[in-house]
């Protein structure tokens, strides 16, 4: 079955809540690799990134994203676009290609005006 992975958005103080929650929309066999992340900025804002296997039920608060492993970059598609726009005069082109090292432990997302917005992220630790 195909893996999705997912990021959903809490606060340190629902963070407990909020696994408990991740496993029982998604059953405990089906969530993976989930992984915590504090904005460094607002270390109360937390992200919950983990994969589930093909999974039609989302979570209120998440939404699918993918990842560049090599810098350890989150990123929603319509932040890529958004972020390709940026690099190259306003223009898509899915060939655009994006130096990845300047986004190491970023999350990128886009906001209600397709703008993209970097967001500095350390992993929680256990």
């Amino acid at each position: 079955m195909r893996l999705q992975l997912l990021c959903t958005f809490t606060h340190i103080d629902k963070l407990p809540n909020c696994i408990g929650e991740i496993y029982k929309t998604h059953t405990v066999e089906s969530v993976t690799n989930v992984k915590c992340y504090s904005y460094v900025d607002d270390t109360n804002s937390i992200v919950c990134i983990y994969n589930v296997e093909g999974s039609a039920r989302r979570m209120k608060d998440t939404i699918s994203i993918n990842r560049k492993r090599q810098s350890n970059t989150l990123y929603s598609i319509n932040a890529l676009n958004a972020l390709i726009r940026t690099h190259n005069g306003g223009v898509l082109d899915k060939t655009f290609r994006i130096d990845w090292s300047q986004y190491q432990d970023i999350l990128l997302l886009s906001d209600s005006e397709y703008n993209c917005r970097t967001i500095k992220i350390q992993e929680l630790s256990h």
